[in-house]
């Protein structure tokens, strides 16, 4: 399986750069989307499920973790991964200091699974395009390798 990527330019966010300074950065373009819908009916096209009764089932999934996840669970999904909420907050040097204000917004973090890892150390790059400036903070250049679901 190849994903494909293409070069970015972008400006210089290591430590020390000039201001002015740019680099190349591998960008991984988004080449469409596959909606709820469309999930439903590959599932039901290659099972003996209607799409309805897929949908059913993925919408009672969702409930069921949304339960889980405020009760501070891990939503262990078998091979495709586990979900957990996450906070963070600034800190102070005495208990007596911190204040419920100084939480950031939950996060769900996305830990992928056995069949999901296997998938990714399978995966070749082919490079498509040409390089092309994008604005501040655009495209994908690093970070981790967890994704972090909103």
């Amino acid at each position: 399986m190849s994903v494909k990527y293409k070069l970015v330019l972008k400006k210089d966010l290591t430590q020390g750069a000039t201001a002015d300074a740019k680099r190349y950065y591998a960008s991984a373009p988004v080449s469409g989307m596959m909606d709820f819908d469309s999930i439903c009916e590959l599932i039901a096209d290659r099972s003996t499920a209607s799409d309805g009764d897929v949908a059913l089932v993925v919408l009672g999934l969702i409930r069921a973790m949304e339960e889980a996840l405020l009760r501070n669970e891990v939503v262990q999904l078998g091979r495709l991964g586990n979900f957990r909420l996450s906070i963070g907050s600034s800190g102070t040097v005495e208990e007596k200091d911190f204040q419920a204000n100084m939480i950031r917004k939950p996060k769900i973090i996305f830990t992928p699974g056995d069949k999901l890892r296997a998938m990714i150390e399978k995966v070749s790059l082919e490079r498509i395009g040409k390089e092309q400036e994008t604005p501040e903070g655009g495209g994908s250049g690093g970070g981790s390798d967890r994704p972090e679901i909103e």
